[in-house]
């Protein structure tokens, strides 16, 4: 009987060394590609949702001729700022439901920055008309000139800064600071025309 020689058979240590070298580099590839991948997936789903929430406070609009006023009455701002787009969702249904961040919150319903106001529970949304006719604002500020309407996400620094600094820009890299700002249709008083709301 011939015996088998099992040396013949088995990997050499730099083979071994070798194969784990690779899969090492392969990962190092890899896995920030996935990182950015996620990254990506959120910014595509807060501009899909933020057009969705601009198409339902044109909808609005038509029905009422004004949009959902984020001040009330007294000129005080409505807080969580999901009920500023409740009336979006009933009596009529200009879209299902209220959605939510993706950048203010993580799975599973946790803050993903604790320091980010409370209030804060989805995209912030604020309008030109109840600035001036509950506000009492005769001068609308710089972030809310020509647009009718703003709606932003905290954007992948997750921070709301309310559309009051940059806005962000994937250019810059994809966990550069800034807002993703969605801007409404062109405010009827004069304003900075550098401003105009797309």
């Amino acid at each position: 009987m011939r015996r088998t020689d099992l040396s013949s058979r088995a990997f050499t240590l730099i083979e071994l060394l070798i194969v784990v070298a690779i899969i090492g580099i392969l990962a190092a590839i890899a896995v920030p590609n996935f990182l950015n991948a996620h990254v990506r997936a959120k910014i595509a789903k807060a501009e899909s949702e933020l057009r969705t929430i601009t198409t339902a406070l044109e909808s609005y609009r038509l029905d009422n001729n004004i949009y959902p006023p984020w001040l009330d009455a007294n000129g005080v701002q409505k807080n969580p700022v999901n009920r500023r787009l409740i009336p979006l969702t009933t009596p009529v249904s200009y879209m299902p439901m209220v959605p939510q961040d993706p950048f203010l919150y993580g799975p599973p319903g946790a803050r993903i920055v604790e320091s980010q106001d409370a209030a804060y529970v989805t995209y912030d949304y604020t309008d030109a008309w109840s600035r001036i006719h509950f506000g009492k604002l005769t001068i609308l500020p710089m972030q809310a000139r020509c647009a009718e309407f703003k709606v932003t996400s905290a954007g992948p620094d997750f921070e709301n800064t309310w559309g009051n600094t940059v806005t962000y820009m994937v250019t810059n890299g994809l966990t550069s600071r800034g807002d993703i700002i969605k801007l409404g249709a062109r405010a009827s008083w004069p304003c900075d025309d550098t401003l105009v709301g797309t």
